[in-house]
């Protein structure tokens, strides 16, 4: 990764500078927010899996180049025409929009200043550290579990309340990774029994979170598939799946247990958080059950009461980050900018578990 120098007012940026190309600290233009948008001035940003997939497979389009990176929390620096839920100096964190944007730079985290949609926005409390707050605040396990197109798991009537336990289960493949700890915690707010996966050295963690049963998918595939069928004949067969990893040597094992837990005739549905490109050429996916990758938009009508209810004012996640029962993996702040292609190198190759990976846009 090449680097360059800024004055400390201007912005700074991680490119990704072509399909499938090198990173480079550059920088950049400096942001004005438009009607309905904030500039925050970056003090943390996550990198993804899906950040991993994008820069060395290019599973998707994007304009180069281009700047990934999301959450990210700082300070708001200003706000464009319109906007009432944040002022300028709040401590913020929010998902960014660069999918969405097809790539366009402005949205990307790793930079020092980024574009946020306002409804994306949440104050968060100065007892919350800034890369904490990117491990805690994704808004994707949420659309998972309650968006109509994915789950539609019944909300919980209030999430600072015990949660009524259900007879319903959930299989989350993946357990320990940012997605699927976060999954966990939402799901017992929600009252459902988890079972999850995971590697055997992050049994602890998962259960700190509420998961019931826990495997190690590490395992010889049999051998985990056996335990899981045993487990669900005795507590009960999941009502809803979801494979975090959404890769073969996730997916082969999910479809082996459903249909040994299942009736032919059974409906079934499995979310999953990538294409199935990723996987579909050595799992074969059986006639009754239906994969749907998770593709919420915030913005899509169908989608707003939903998003009002996550990310409003006083909403679910801003209480859960306030009250601290919203608890993703630690971080691991890796450094500044110049680290991203060490990030998603790391996520490319696998080698991040139990963590959310974090750079300091700030930090040299």
């Amino acid at each position: 990764m090449s680097t360059t120098t800024a004055s400390p007012s201007q912005n700074l940026a991680a490119y990704l500078t072509s399909s499938k190309g090198p990173f480079s600290v550059l920088p950049a233009p400096q942001r004005v927010p438009a009607a309905g948008e904030v500039l925050v001035n970056v003090q943390a940003c996550a990198l993804q899996p899906v950040d991993a997939k994008l820069a060395k497979l290019a599973i998707a389009p994007l304009a180069y180049p281009t700047i990934l990176g999301s959450p990210v929390a700082g300070f708001v620096e200003a706000v464009g025409e319109g906007v009432q839920k944040v002022k300028a100096g709040d401590r913020v964190v929010a998902s960014t929009s660069i999918f969405a944007k097809g790539g366009e730079e402005r949205w990307g985290g790793a930079q020092r200043f980024a574009i946020v949609l306002e409804r994306e926005v949440l104050v968060i409390p100065s007892s919350l550290p800034f890369e904490n707050a990117c491990a805690s605040a994704s808004q994707t396990p949420l659309a998972v579990l309650y968006a109509v197109g994915t789950l539609n798991v019944p909300r919980p009537s209030d999430p600072s309340e015990p949660a009524l336990p259900t007879t319903d289960t959930i299989l989350i493949w993946g357990g320990s990774s940012a997605m699927g700890s976060l999954t966990i915690s939402y799901a017992k707010k929600a009252g459902l029994t988890v079972i999850t996966t995971c590697s055997s050295h992050n049994f602890d963690l998962v259960k700190s979170l509420g998961a019931d049963y826990v495997f190690d998918h590490k395992r010889p595939q049999g051998d985990v598939v056996a335990d899981l069928v045993k487990t669900m004949k005795e507590v009960g067969v999941p009502k809803y799946w979801f494979d975090t990893i959404s890769l073969p040597a996730s997916m082969a094992p999910l479809v082996e247990v459903i249909s040994q837990t299942t009736a032919p005739d059974q409906a079934v549905t499995v979310v999953t958080l990538l294409p199935a490109v990723m996987y579909a050429s050595s799992v074969t996916i059986p006639p009754n059950v239906t994969v749907k990758m998770n593709s919420f938009r915030s913005a899509a009508e169908e989608n707003l009461e939903l998003v009002q209810w996550m990310l409003g004012q006083g909403g679910y996640l801003e209480r859960g980050l306030k009250e601290g029962w919203a608890r993703g993996v630690p971080p691991l702040v890796l450094g500044g900018l110049n680290q991203v292609e060490k990030a998603v190198d790391m996520l490319h190759h696998e080698e991040v578990s139990g963590q959310k990976l974090v750079v300091f846009p700030w930090q040299d």
